[in-house]
């Protein structure tokens, strides 16, 4: 298992991707103006921090929900289990607090955080989501 401060360093897509091909973990990533997530498939988390795969979600990263038009929620890291070890535990929040700068980093290089578009005209879009993540909403339901 990596140390935290590697963790701390996993700021971009291409820093994420990295780290998962030399620690062999399964990445997935679906990030669009409607929501989405970015970060491993918990059977090869599982697998790579020895401990059951029961004690983790289908995919652990980050995710945002889509709250309807065209307003996107609150980017949070995944949960799981407490029933893991102090170390191990930390080690997974610290790894969805990553995605988190990750998830937020690709959405910033697609301009989807600018809040006036190429003619300068405003992007009521942006401007949405960022009042509700600024709210701390994550979910319409």
């Amino acid at each position: 298992m990596t140390n935290l401060k590697k963790l701390k360093n996993i700021n971009t897509y291409d820093d994420l991707e990295l780290f998962c091909e030399s620690h062999n973990l399964n990445m997935y990533s679906d990030i669009s103006y409607r929501g989405g997530g970015i970060g491993v498939t918990g059977s090869s988390l599982a697998n790579y921090l020895h401990i059951s795969e029961s004690l983790l979600p289908r995919n652990f990263g980050a995710g945002c929900n889509y709250l309807g038009g065209g307003v996107r929620g609150s980017i949070f890291p995944s949960n799981c289990s407490t029933d893991i070890n102090e170390t191990k535990f930390m080690w997974l929040m610290e790894f969805g607090n990553a995605c988190v700068r990750v998830y937020e980093d690709i959405e910033n290089d697609a301009q989807m955080n600018d809040t006036e578009d190429e003619n300068g005209d405003t992007n009521w879009d942006a401007l949405a989501t960022v009042a509700s993540r600024n709210a701390g909403i994550k979910s319409a339901y």
